[in-house]
């Protein structure tokens, strides 16, 4: 049980109340407006939850990854902009707390902790993934540097006091990057906001420098090292962006679940006919099997940082497409109304949920560039031995976690994959077909053409088949567990992932998969999070 999400829940009152300004429909109403959430935010720095990431030794109230995916996604169940509203330094923060000086890192927790905001300024409009093309330049200068360039799509770069910002200071490779501590003055041009459609009243900012100076002491770590930081600091960004997913996916499918419940198709409700029951079956598994994939990842990187260069970005694909997924089966259900920007279900709430689920899908990197950043891991993954204890300690959800430590995180998983490797000897059909589908793997990836889409398609089969063995990894690991440890809840999930592993539709199968529809109908009415972790809802 999470009773800090209860009681953050509890405090932010009943969110289908018309009149509550931290319900569904403020939210709907800034985002009309493109207002940021300024009450919401406040409410919640009141409650240090926009320190829930920074460690304690800095002043931040963060104990565990999967104490902070809850807590986040019950708030952002609400409306999601609370994270970017007070989560958007994460990046910032990890790149620092991994090669910022003490005293680096003590300036960004103080601005943190007096609610302000540090900027992650890496992205250049003109080359999007290609890091290595970014063409920002620090030109060394008898003060220091001389910054000259144009950051792109810098979340809150409007409100930030600072920046974390990647540029130029070598000619190739990636060891051509450093990073720097620039202060946002009035010296930086930000632009006019930028507008998106999700997200609505976030601002992102295209920040540009023209020989901007920048002291040497600016400087974070050694020069050369940014890129690999940063790299490091997004697998943390992946894991967390999940929470939002999940957030937007709770609360879409509630709608449509109370909508289906009420509308009548002659003398029966919408929710006891064939076709709507399957579409919300299907959509019952994905997030089922997302909550499950999202958890067990919020675990797994304190047991197994090492290996999160590919665990963080398949739990991260896994996660998304599900939503996406998601969101789909929903507006299938909800039809016309899904498409109302004011009316309908939630007063045009659906029409913000598809948007802003959508931004968080790509907010840190695109699908293809996520997936491409594993692919060429694979030959040695498939060859990834078991190891029974860590699996044990991320699995098991009454073991005690050992505590985070991001010094760990690496660039490349070196074949470690706990996961994939040693999958339980359950005996169920998906369990049956999950082991056949991961003992066939390494002939597929050899025979993979590296020139071609092989790996590519390689690797998003693997983020499923590496979802779904987490998923069975969980249930046999809790076995007394009143979701995880039910049969149903795993064929459920398991027919679920695996196949969109196959690249099939799970309409086509979904027998298997109308018992999620009842697990969700279960919690809904038990005002439950929809997820393995037991949190009461307001």
């Amino acid at each position: 049980m999470n009773t800090a999400a209860e009681e953050l829940d509890r405090e932010l009152g009943d969110p289908t109340d018309a009149a509550n300004p931290f319900g569904y429909a403020a939210a709907v109403g800034r985002d009309e407006r493109d207002e940021f959430p300024e009450e919401l935010c406040a409410v919640l720095r009141k409650r240090d939850f926009h320190l829930n990431y920074l460690p304690a030794e800095l002043g931040g109230t963060f104990s565990s990854f999967d104490h902070s995916l809850t807590l986040v996604r019950t708030a952002a169940r609400r409306d999601l902009n609370v994270m970017p509203g007070t989560m958007f330094s994460i990046t910032a923060a990890t790149c620092v707390q991994l090669h910022g000086s003490a005293a680096q890192q003590e300036r960004v927790a103080a601005i943190l902790r007096r609610g302000g905001s540090v900027a992650f300024a890496m992205s250049e409009a003109e080359h999007g993934s290609d890091l290595l093309a970014n063409t920002a330049r620090l030109t060394p200068a008898e003060h220091g540097w001389e910054l000259d360039g144009t950051k792109w799509m810098v979340g809150l770069g409007h409100r930030s006091e600072a920046a974390y910002l990647v540029a130029r200071t070598g000619e190739r490779g990636p060891a051509a990057f450093s990073a720097v501590l620039v202060d946002l003055d009035d010296r930086v041009d930000r632009g006019a906001q930028v507008p998106t459609g999700g997200m609505r009243g976030i601002d992102f900012a295209h920040l540009r420098f023209d020989r901007h100076p920048v002291p040497a002491a600016a400087l974070v770590g050694r020069e050369g090292e940014a890129l690999e930081t940063a790299v490091k600091a997004q697998q943390v960004v992946r894991l967390m962006s999940t929470a939002g997913s999940l957030g937007c996916a709770d609360t879409a499918l509630r709608l449509t679940l109370d909508f289906a419940a009420e509308r009548r198709i002659g003398r029966a409700a919408l929710l006891d006919s064939p076709y709507p029951q399957r579409e919300l079956a299907v959509a019952s598994a994905a997030l089922l099997a997302a909550d499950a994939v999202a958890l067990a990842a919020a675990r797994g990187i304190h047991a197994a940082p090492e290996a999160f260069s590919v665990w963080g970005c398949a739990a991260k694909h896994v996660v998304a497409e599900a939503v996406e997924d998601l969101m789909l089966r929903c507006g299938t259900v909800l039809a016309t109304r899904s498409v109302l920007r004011t009316e309908g279900p939630g007063g045009g709430l659906f029409q913000k949920l598809q948007r802003d689920a959508a931004l968080v899908r790509v907010v840190d990197t695109s699908t293809v560039a996520n997936l491409r950043s594993f692919a060429g891991q694979l030959p040695a993954l498939v060859r990834a031995v078991a190891d029974p204890a860590a699996a044990r300690t991320v699995f098991d959800l009454t073991a005690e976690l050992p505590p985070y430590d991001p010094a760990r995180l690496d660039l490349n998983a070196r074949g470690r994959d706990l996961v994939t490797a040693g999958v339980p000897a359950t005996a169920s059909a998906g369990a049956d077909r999950l082991r056949a589908a991961l003992a066939v793997l390494p002939a597929q990836v050899a025979a993979a053409d590296p020139k071609g889409n092989d790996l590519v398609d390689l690797a998003e089969r693997f983020a499923w088949l590496h979802a779904a063995a987490a998923c069975l990894h969980l249930h046999a690991a809790n076995p007394d567990d009143e979701l995880l440890g039910r049969s149903d809840w795993l064929e459920a999930v398991l027919g679920y992932l695996l196949a969109r592993a196959d690249g099939s539709s799970p309409r086509r199968a979904a027998a298997p998969l109308l018992p999620a529809l009842a697990i969700t109908r279960e919690l809904h009415a038990a005002k439950r999070l929809f997820s393995a972790v037991p949190v009461r809802l307001a």
